[in-house]
């Protein structure tokens, strides 16, 4: 059986790629993608395309078991899962000392498989059964898991304050999180909030707890934020573009810690000043969920709504107008948070 996929094959151009479906083999199982995600990832990949080939996309995926390899006995087909995009080997050094997070060999299904199609064939390790939530509900449950990770790397502490930079999917979720950790306050900055996206997203940010809201876009913003919060912060997140970590070590306060997850492509050269930077004992952490963890928390939170789904998911289209949801993501004239792609019925 033949199956199709939306992968990108120029920079703003995507190109239909038929495969052939696979048998399953030992451990393995086969997905029937209900619904994915798109995820500034993609947004890069589409815009950029670094790698200079034929690139998938998708990798935030809710559907069905379709089909089962030997070995397989604890998903039966129909069982509805989402599918983690990066699962630790379980057997090199760091995986049998207990580091899963710094394993040497991850597994992946994106080096030929992308979610933005009929099918993926995963290892059954990589799935994981949900109930509850609709399947585009559920798709958040991986960018929860990136918010997840940044939480945990931040170690929020009862009564700390708390700056997230980037009221996207992930910063939001970390604003929720936050709260529900015990911060104090959770302020928020993000970049254009007179827009039409801006204005929405600062009405969520409030929704999920924000105390207050800064505009990175006027020109005295930084100012305006001391004067607010003259002692800094004592966990600054940083989920938006690399160049934005200066502001967070500048915004975070004595012995403040900058957890920080983003990309650029084109440009990810970072300065600051190291002496103002060891002076105030300050610590600069990269997040990166890979493999990934916290799938089962975070469709708990999803589906308590601790994080609401319906806060995050503002857009949901079809296949055939992936093109649409990745010209619109970056629009500042719709309220738009995260657009999801149903996939067949």
């Amino acid at each position: 059986m033949k199956y199709d996929s939306i992968w990108v094959s120029a920079p703003g151009k995507l190109t239909v790629v038929t495969k052939e479906l696979p048998e399953p083999k030992l451990d393995e199982v086969v997905v029937r993608v209900r619904a994915c995600g798109v995820c500034g990832t993609d947004l890069h990949f589409y815009h950029d395309q670094p790698t200079g080939t034929l690139t998938p996309l998708g990798h935030e995926v809710a559907g069905t078991i379709h089909a089962t390899g030997k070995g397989v006995r604890s998903l039966k087909v129909g069982t509805d899962v989402v599918v983690q995009n990066h699962v630790a080997c379980g057997r090199c050094d760091a995986c049998l000392n207990q580091r899963p997070d710094a394993c040497l060999d991850i597994q992946t299904y994106m080096n030929d498989q992308g979610g933005m199609g009929a099918y993926l064939v995963v290892p059954q390790a990589m799935v994981v059964p949900f109930s509850g939530l609709s399947y585009e509900e559920a798709t958040l449950a991986e960018p929860v898991t990136v918010a997840l990770d940044l939480c945990r790397e931040a170690q929020i502490r009862l009564h700390d304050d708390v700056l997230v930079m980037g009221p996207g999917t992930i910063g939001l979720a970390c604003v929720a999180l936050a709260k529900a950790q015990g911060a104090r306050r959770v302020v928020v900055v993000g970049h254009g909030s007179q827009s039409v996206r801006g204005r929405h997203r600062v009405e969520t940010a409030r929704r999920l707890g924000a105390d207050d809201v800064f505009d990175s876009s006027e020109e005295f913003w930084k100012a305006a934020v001391k004067l607010a919060y003259p002692r800094g912060f004592d966990r600054v997140i940083v989920t938006s573009p690399p160049q934005t970590i200066v502001d967070g070590i500048e915004l975070a306060g004595f012995r403040g810690w900058i957890v920080y997850d983003g990309i650029s492509f084109t440009d990810d050269e970072v300065r600051f000043h190291a002496n103002d930077f060891h002076f105030a004992k300050k610590r600069l952490i990269a997040s990166h969920a890979i493999p990934n963890w916290g799938f089962p928390m975070a469709l708990d939170l999803l589906r308590d709504k601790t994080i609401p789904p319906d806060a995050l998911l503002t857009h949901i289209y079809s296949l055939e107008d992936l093109g649409v949801a990745l010209q619109l993501y970056g629009s500042s004239e719709v309220e738009i948070i995260k657009p999801v792609i149903s996939i067949g019925g």
